[in-house]
């Protein structure tokens, strides 16, 4: 039996300066970090540990840059850039 190619194995690189772009998204969205966690899904337990350095898994992203989108605010987040690793 033939062997099957490989394809590239998509890798995300998560920005390094999430928390500080959270901070300013919260500032300019002009709400709080309760209301911030109940329209992203989560708690704000989770915000703290967003803004210590923890990621957030690809739903909460996905409802932050919906969010951003909604409030006009997509300049003030990070991209997550995803790029090819290994063979």
């Amino acid at each position: 039996m033939p062997r099957r190619r490989r394809l590239p194995r998509e890798v995300h690189v998560f920005p390094e300066d999430f928390p500080r772009s959270l901070e300013r998204f919260k500032e300019a969205s002009g709400l709080t970090w309760t209301e911030l966690a109940r329209r992203l899904g989560t708690n704000s337990l989770t915000l703290r540990r967003w803004r210590g350095g923890t990621r957030p898994n690809a739903l909460h992203l996905l409802a932050l840059q919906e969010l951003a989108a909604s409030l006009e605010l997509t300049h003030l987040l990070p991209v997550v850039r995803g790029r090819h690793a290994g063979p």
